[in-house]
């Protein structure tokens, strides 16, 4: 359970915020606070793991309140604001979201916004602390990396297949998710695994630092025109598109990107997809594991379609079951695998 402090200046927000964690499967309300006074007592009495705060209580003390809280607690903190007091800085351990009308929020919408709530929490969370993801709860892995359950025959079709590259699509939860895949992965995998995972500016380079010093791959954060290497990870930069370009020998590099974002998003999964499908065709394997929402589901499906071979992880073992489903019901996904299978099969590929 990851424990949460509420603290606002306005009542009504903290009791529907009250309400909201209360329903929540992995979150715990431990108090909450009307005052930056309260919520330093707070933290030392409380011990949260999160705080949930709005802009004015900080701005309300002093301008520079905020700022000092960022620097003196390691307590990451989801500060809400209004539309007419955006925050103009990052810190590494805040996470900014515009307040939603909570006053107007219906017994449903209290219900709908627990998930989001919960989901966002934890990867706030786990951008902040990677190690304590609590992603860990749902891996089915045995502490020593094995797998006990067997994997099925893969068609004749896709044996002796001379695979370039293994390509991951991910979102919620997949910091956890993927230490646990490079883990199972291990050393001298024999192609280039690139990422493209959803995660704020501030996050990505603490993310591969965090990854690269956990498993025994190198890991490194995508730059142009790059030839990937066999046996590295490569993971699409904070708000730029991975694609590719051809080259002779067989071979291709990495493109960065910076068209307009896909579904609102970039870096998108989709868009990684459709240039492999020009690029490399059929020999590539697309993995979608856990997220929100559908992102790289309709090219998941162009890649099957044209002959390469996609795995979406299953709803088990994913901390949210979007990505992969979507995928999944779209007809996308050759074969459907829990998180501790998929780098077996990888293997077994290639």
């Amino acid at each position: 359970m990851i424990r949460v402090l509420v603290a606002g200046s306005s009542a009504v927000v903290r009791s529907v915020l009250k309400e909201i964690i209360l329903k929540t499967a992995k979150l715990e309300w431990v108090g909450e606070a009307a005052s930056y006074g309260a919520l330093k007592d707070g933290l030392s009495q409380q011990n949260p793991d999160i705080v949930i705060s709005d802009k004015n209580l900080f701005d309300s003390e002093r301008p520079s309140t905020l700022s000092d809280y960022s620097h003196t607690t390691q307590v990451p903190a989801i500060i809400y604001y209004t539309p007419d007091a955006k925050p103009y800085f990052t810190p590494q351990n805040i996470k900014f979201v515009e307040m939603p009308e909570f006053i107007n929020f219906s017994t449903s919408k209290i219900s709908e916004y627990a998930e989001y709530l919960e989901q966002l929490i934890m990867d706030v969370k786990c951008s902040v602390v990677f190690g304590n993801h609590p992603s860990a709860l749902n891996s089915s892995l045995n502490e020593d990396g094995s797998v006990s359950q067997a994997l099925q025959v893969v068609s004749k079709n896709y044996k002796g297949r001379k695979f370039k590259a293994v390509l991951v699509g991910v979102s919620t939860g997949g910091p956890g998710a993927l230490l646990e895949f490079l883990k199972g992965i291990g050393k001298n995998f024999p192609l280039p695994i690139i990422i493209t995972q959803h995660i704020d500016s501030f996050f990505d380079k603490n993310l591969i630092t965090w990854l690269g010093s956990e498993s025994t791959i190198p890991v490194h954060l995508a730059e142009n025109n790059v030839r990937p290497l066999p046996g590295h990870v490569y993971f699409a930069p904070s708000d730029v598109h991975i694609t590719f370009v051809a080259y002779p020998e067989n071979t291709f590099n990495i493109i960065l990107n910076h068209d307009a974002p896909v579904n609102f998003l970039r870096p998108s999964v989709d868009k990684m997809f459709e240039s492999a499908a020009r690029v490399l065709g059929a020999d590539c394997i697309a993995v979608v594991l856990t997220g929100m929402g559908a992102d790289g589901a309709k090219e998941c499906l162009h890649l099957k379609q044209i002959g390469a071979y996609t795995i979406t992880q299953d709803k088990a073992s994913s901390v949210i079951y979007g990505m992969p489903k979507a995928a999944y019901e779209m007809g996308g996904s050759c074969e459907v695998l829990p998180l501790n299978q998929i780098p077996q099969r990888l293997w077994s590929l290639v």
